[in-house]
């Protein structure tokens, strides 16, 4: 079989032509540092690397909503405890005005003073975030926890009961708030019973003696008892929920570390092989080279 000029020039340029692509190619991976320029490179472990790019995705979210979270129990831990604090000196105020020996006069500056951290309570109560919703107000988070009607003159609870959810890890919801009605209860009890008393205490009419005023005293601080402790409770749950989150948090960067490890082998470049095929495809360029100059010179006249 006779094989023509033409036919040799065609073979010597289609090689010339699969070297140099294979050599532009992997010069291209060793500039990117990536094994896969195209899915087609390697589909099945194209297919893992997307897998694992929307897990790492995921992972990125509940990172966020983790850190959310936590600043936002942070944030309601500080605000309860500041109203514990205020609890405590509501309750020394109302120790004092136990005391027998108080005149009227004397009751009179305990209620001025208890009315002063009666709403420095509220406060804490209607506490609000950077974004202007109500920490302690369930899912009512637009409108405040707990107000004053003028018309009963009494506190009302104006949130809800229910809790503000975030997922922090596949399948996991976490309760990101505590509310007014579990701290004060429904009926906001305490902060009536403490209004009410401030307001007899400060009636100059108040007879210092009269046992009733002895008895609503001893039935404010017990009610002041039971919301402090109860809101001991919420800041103790606040701070097992934290614990929760630190233990999510800590999961999700071990299996955000082994999707990194795993992607790497998948799709980075091995230079150490690279540079061994890069050197075989430039050799093998050149033999190509060097055999089709060999070749296109030869001539029955160069054989005379």
């Amino acid at each position: 079989m006779r094989i023509s000029n033409a036919q040799i020039t065609a073979m010597m340029h289609g090689s010339m032509n699969t070297s140099s692509e294979k050599l532009g190619k992997l010069m291209q991976q060793m500039a990117t540092g990536e094994r896969m320029l195209l899915p087609s490179d390697d589909p099945i472990s194209a297919v893992r690397v997307l897998r694992i790019q929307r897990e790492e995705a995921t992972l990125t979210q509940y990172r966020t909503n983790i850190a959310n979270v936590s600043g936002n129990l942070s944030k309601q831990e500080a605000n309860l405890k500041a109203a514990s604090d205020t609890m405590l000196n509501v309750r020394d105020l109302l120790l004092w005005a136990a005391n027998g020996s108080n005149t009227s006069a004397d009751l009179a500056a305990i209620a001025n003073e208890m009315g002063n951290l009666e709403r420095t309570i509220l406060s804490f109560a209607n506490v609000r975030d950077e974004e202007g919703r109500y920490l302690f107000s369930g899912t009512l988070s637009d409108r405040p926890a707990i107000t004053f009607d003028a018309a009963t003159q009494s506190y009302q609870l104006t949130g809800n009961d229910q809790y503000r959810q975030a997922a922090v890890a596949n399948g996991v919801l976490v309760e990101e708030n505590v509310t007014a009605a579990q701290v004060f209860g429904a009926g906001v009890g305490m902060l009536n019973e403490l209004n009410a008393l401030v307001k007899l205490l400060a009636d100059p009419a108040l007879d210092a003696n009269d046992p009733a005023v002895q008895a609503s005293i001893t039935e404010t601080l017990n009610s002041l008892d039971k919301t402090h402790g109860d809101l001991l409770g919420a800041v103790s749950e606040l701070g097992g929920r934290q614990n929760t989150l630190t233990l999510l948090s800590n999961s999700n960067e071990d299996v955000s570390l082994v999707n990194k490890k795993i992607e790497g082998q998948l799709s980075q470049l091995d230079y150490a092989t690279a540079s061994i095929d890069l050197n075989n495809y430039q050799l093998s360029l050149q033999a190509t080279q060097k055999t089709y100059l060999k070749i296109n010179g030869l001539s029955l006249f160069g054989m005379l």
